[in-house]
């Protein structure tokens, strides 16, 4: 179902972009460009991101997702800081 006729967003649309981390109407909008016209869509897309929201199912842990652990024997490994880079402003003192 299109929930924004103006950008042609569908509310399959809006749920990928949750499930990939949009939580607001300001998130949507920078992701799909929603309420940018005419605006009428925004009293639907709010009540249909909120059920997004709320009905989410939760994220499993995947052990292989996982950092492996730190051996306390390892040396340590130093890191070289990046190099300083001039700005293209300046500031008045």
């Amino acid at each position: 179902m299109y929930l924004c006729i103006c950008k042609s967003v569908s509310d399959q649309q809006i749920r990928h972009a949750v499930e990939q981390g949009a939580r607001t109407v300001g998130d949507l909008n920078v992701q799909l460009g929603i309420g940018r016209d005419c605006g009428r869509c925004l009293d639907s897309i709010n009540e249909w991101l909120d059920l997004c929201l709320t009905t989410q199912p939760p994220v499993p842990i995947n052990s292989a997702s996982l950092p492996p652990p730190v051996n306390a024997s390892s040396p340590p490994v130093s890191v070289a800081p990046a190099p300083a880079q001039a700005a293209w402003f300046t500031l008045d003192p």
